[in-house]
């Protein structure tokens, strides 16, 4: 599959950035130009742009795919009120929609599962996470005390965040898995995304053949559900509002426990207001 995005800044000129109709089109003639293909498999808009109505870009989007251009387009890094406020907008007019989104995530930064995961489980968009190992701290580099070596890719670029009063909880269950699994701390950080729900594939940054081939053996990897427990709790986001609000109510709910409704419920129920 190939896939490239647009958002970046590739010239001078309002229209040489941002996601407006104009920089769509003329990226993705620059894209295949670039890559010598007739169409690519997937087009991202890479972020978002608070300057250009998100109806714009997704009209553009459908005339990429329309065109043969693009097989299908996908977001990264939206926050989820935009997503969905794009899919609503494609459903109504009949538009190519958004199939993936790649998005941050790992064990030490499960942010997406606040909003925009859950979002993409009831729209049915495939998540692809970005930097699964967390720009190299899950790499088995690093020890619970966030020591690791000078010439790492953090020493210089300390990217993505990370809640470092978490980090060390984390590391720390990662290597008691990996230690107790015969696995690299790498390996078991990559193998518990995958036992997540909302996953669809994750994309793997290995610089060196043997990191490549230990990243790949993850998939291979199953965790018990006692040490997907652990890593689980070990990695848990503190609840924000209204989260615990959620929960709180739910709780007392003699119906039973809450549960996110089913794509065939949504659709129901937006029916019934009809």
């Amino acid at each position: 599959m190939i896939a490239t995005k647009v958002r970046g800044r590739v010239g001078p000129g309002v229209n040489q950035v941002g996601l407006s109709r104009a920089h769509i089109l003329s990226s993705i003639e620059g894209s295949l130009r670039r890559l010598g293909l007739d169409y690519v498999d997937l087009y991202q808009i890479h972020g978002f742009d608070p300057v250009t109505p998100i109806e714009e870009t997704v009209l553009a989007l459908d005339d990429v795919v329309r065109s043969g251009k693009a097989r299908y387009v996908g977001f990264s890094n939206l926050p989820a009120w935009v997503a969905s406020k794009a899919l609503t907008f494609a459903a109504q007019h009949g538009l190519a929609r958004f199939q993936s989104a790649q998005v941050y995530y790992s064990i030490a930064g499960r942010d997406i599962e606040r909003e925009v995961a859950p979002m993409c489980q009831a729209e049915r968009v495939a998540i692809l996470p970005w930097s699964p190992l967390a720009g190299g701290l899950l790499s088995g580099k690093f020890d619970p005390d966030k020591k690791g070596p000078a010439d790492s890719r953090r020493a210089s670029f300390d990217f993505p965040p990370v809640n470092m009063e978490r980090l060390p909880r984390v590391l720390a269950a990662l290597h008691k898995v990996a230690d107790a699994t015969g696995a690299s701390v790498a390996r078991v950080a990559l193998a518990w995304q995958l036992t997540r729900p909302f996953v669809t594939s994750i994309i793997i940054g290995a610089k060196r053949k043997d990191q490549l081939v230990d990243n790949i053996a993850a998939a291979g990897l199953r965790l018990s559900a006692e040490h997907v427990k652990a890593l689980d709790e070990a990695s848990a986001l503190p609840i924000e509002y209204p989260g615990w609000m959620v929960e709180f109510q739910n709780a007392r709910d003699p119906r039973g426990a809450a549960r996110t409704p089913t794509e065939a419920e949504v659709r129901a129920a937006a029916d019934r207001l009809k």
